[in-house]
């Protein structure tokens, strides 16, 4: 079984010192995956300041230069690994970034070159805005290369067609209802990609419905992955995180700590 720690919004407002002050006391004992926003747009986020939530602007996270250099430091640590968390963040009227944008095959392709360029390393891993991604924005992704770490709906009809997608969500179907549960733990490789579902941790999260999750994980010989915002996590949800880390140390030394490109690794 590996598990996955991922954390959405890394970017251009991004300061070092939030990183540190939520996973500090983490990632010497397993690696955490930043899930990185290459060209933020304005648009109304909690991981951007209120009075950038309107205008034209966009702001690339190289220009940051201090938290560049502080992630580059992480990642030559192994204590961070970086993937792509949409191309600019931004939110329409009619629905997010990779379900209604445009352009999104380049926009995909410049966002993985360009943090590839920055980080020096190579990008693997793609995790669509709000987790909203249409058939339109999955093509895009899958043409470039990425795998894919979400929670958006496994619907056949809205992918582009292969006939083993239909194995899949029969499968899928299967585990679901004889478990009684919409999660699913296990890493689905297509022809082209890989796909695995995330566990959210937000506010609302119970530790409970967590260690459910990894306990049926862990039982099946699945993958886990955990996703969070830093920038929502209080001192309640620190604590939360940092009992469910040390519930999942504690369950077996089978269980692999993983960056987000070897949950892809068979």
């Amino acid at each position: 079984m590996r598990f996955a720690l991922v954390d959405h919004d890394t970017n251009y407002f991004t300061k070092s010192e939030q990183l540190e002050s939520v996973y500090g006391k983490i990632w010497d004992k397993m690696p955490v995956s930043l899930s990185v926003v290459p060209f933020h747009a304005c648009t109304k986020s909690g991981a951007i300041p209120r009075e950038y939530w309107q205008g034209d602007r966009i702001f690339p996270i190289g220009e940051n230069k201090e938290l560049v250099e502080f992630l580059k430091r992480k990642i030559s640590e192994n204590e961070v690994s970086i993937l792509m968390h949409g191309y600019n963040h931004r939110d329409y009227e009619n629905g997010y970034e990779f379900e209604v944008g445009e352009n999104l095959y380049q926009k995909v392709k410049k966002g993985k070159k360009y943090l590839e360029e920055l980080f020096e390393v190579e990008i693997k891993t793609f995790a669509p805005p709000h987790n909203a991604l249409s058939k339109e924005g999955m093509k895009a992704v899958i043409a470039n290369k990425l795998n894919i770490l979400g929670s958006y709906s496994f619907r056949v009809f809205q992918r582009p067609f292969q006939p083993r997608n239909i194995f899949y969500f029969l499968k899928r179907k299967f585990f679901q209802r004889r478990n009684k549960t919409f999660f699913y733990p296990f890493l689905i490789k297509f022809a082209d990609h890989s796909e695995l579902d995330c566990c959210s941790l937000i506010p609302s999260t119970p530790l409970e419905d967590l260690i459910q999750k990894i306990n049926l994980t862990k039982r099946y010989s699945g993958d886990f992955c955990l996703t969070t915002h830093y920038w929502e996590i209080d001192e309640k949800l620190s604590k939360l995180l940092l009992e469910f880390i040390s519930y999942v140390h504690s369950l077996s030394n089978s269980i692999e700590l993983v960056q987000d490109k070897q949950i892809f690794c068979l």
